[in-house]
């Protein structure tokens, strides 16, 4: 059985925190120190599981070697939601960066041979073309809401794009969670309103700060905006210690009195009625995918 120790540091005992997927003792980059991250979403084909395992290790182990501190790479598995579903999460400091892999794919031999060499020879031959479902790749763009952020643009530090979510955070106890090292993360997609986008973005803000607070080193929580997608679709990242720790949010959200109060706080008025916080968002727009570290490949 594994000690409480164990459970808080990894959240699930197959699955250790992304960091173990990178060398860190080199300069890396994570949700808080990233200008800008590329959520890649692909389906892997029922029965390859493994083999999409070895494909993603290797191309990502490339990857972070190759790009080094411009890009870092992390690859997770998604849990409760759909089965066999791979998010990758590619941190970079500006959007020029994925200029560089682009050229990888393009033009670099050892990369092209990771994506055409025969996996499946066991199996009538293929690569990834055959472990991952026909059409299924999606790419989000995402940068840190930087609205709120207590760092201004003109305050950015050279080759940056935006301030990074490290600025949303409040003054915290322990350090806070990232993408390399939460246990789960949970990515809460919304869709904010036109009409009541800047109110939708503040609310975001006065929640997460709330939560951080309240949830100092066990969740932390950004914010991010897509671009070049849906326009005022909004991006949640709930670093979870441990996916327990969302039962947590939840009894908060059902028992805290000052985030209850937060959440029933009048938002805007709908003719002659005051509505909360719900009236900011479109019907069903929420959801929430749930992540974990990928597994270790077995093969």
């Amino acid at each position: 059985m594994k000690s409480t120790s164990d459970t808080t540091i990894h959240g699930w005992p197959f699955a250790p925190p992304a960091s173990t997927q990178i060398d860190a003792c080199k300069p890396f980059i994570t949700s808080l120190s990233a200008g800008i991250v590329i959520h890649r979403v692909g389906q892997v084909n029922y029965g390859f599981a493994d083999e999409a395992r070895g494909f993603a290790r290797d191309l990502q182990r490339y990857m972070n070697t190759r790009l080094s501190s411009d890009a870092t790479t992390l690859v997770y598995e998604e849990v409760l939601g759909s089965y066999g579903r791979m998010h990758w999460l590619v941190h970079m400091k500006t959007p020029s960066d994925y200029s560089r892999l682009l050229q990888m794919v393009d033009h670099d031999k050892v990369f092209q041979e990771i994506y055409q060499g025969d996996r499946l020879p066991e199996r009538g031959g293929g690569n990834w073309e055959r472990i991952f479902v026909q059409g299924s790749f999606r790419e989000h763009m995402m940068v840190p809401q930087h609205g709120f952020a207590k760092e201004g643009l003109e305050d950015l530090e050279p080759g940056r794009f935006v301030p990074p979510a490290r600025h949303q955070l409040p003054r915290l106890e322990h350090p806070p969670l990232d993408s390399s090292m939460a246990g789960a993360i949970v990515l809460r997609t919304l869709q904010a309103r036109y009409e009541s986008r800047d109110l939708a973005r503040y609310y975001l803000y006065e929640w997460q700060t709330y939560v951080n607070k309240a949830t100092d080193g066990a969740v932390t929580v950004t914010l991010f905006e897509e671009i070049w997608g849906s326009q005022d679709r909004l991006h949640l990242m709930l670093h979870l210690r441990a996916l327990d720790d969302y039962h947590r949010l939840c009894v908060m959200e059902a028992q805290d009195t000052g985030l209850r109060e937060l959440m029933r706080k009048p938002r805007v008025r709908i003719g002659s009625e005051a509505a909360g916080w719900g009236r900011l968002f479109a019907d069903a727009s929420m959801h929430d995918t749930v992540l974990i570290p990928m597994v270790s490949p077995c093969v």
